[in-house]
């Protein structure tokens, strides 16, 4: 009995080791793929993020050119939560049957994360076409 138990003796020790590098591999699998889910729910927020500082942009042109009928206050840029936001606006002014109609062109550009080489970069833009009868 003794012959028997000498023969089985030396298995369990490496049966544990490979155990071991199984689990090991599989936890390492899983913070890399969690991690990787993370990066894109940052991304998204980012995302997000710049899409309403352009809306923000977009309003607050909305508002000069409202106020004072000229782009000049409506243009620039500055900066909300983060987002750098860059407004840029063009007028034209048209006759149509003696009425005099100006036409506001304005584009808003926010951005976030530095250069767009940056894995964390996002960038939203939009164009918003006002008419203001004058």
């Amino acid at each position: 009995m003794k012959r028997n138990a000498r023969q089985h003796s030396g298995i369990a020790l490496p049966a544990i080791i490979f155990m071991i590098v199984i689990v090991a591999l599989l936890v390492g699998a899983m913070a890399q793929l969690l991690n990787v889910a993370s990066g894109v729910t940052d991304i998204r927020l980012q995302s997000s993020r710049a899409f309403w500082a352009a809306k923000a942009g977009v309003e607050r042109a909305a508002y000069h050119i409202n106020a004072t009928d000229t782009c000049a206050p409506a243009a620039g840029t500055y900066t909300i939560n983060g987002v750098q936001v860059v407004v840029n606006c063009n007028s034209l002014d048209y006759n149509e049957a003696g009425n005099t109609t100006r036409v506001f062109q304005v584009d808003v550009r926010a951005q976030s994360g530095g250069a767009p080489s940056d894995l964390d970069f996002v960038s939203r833009q939009l164009t918003v076409v006002l008419n203001v009868e004058l």
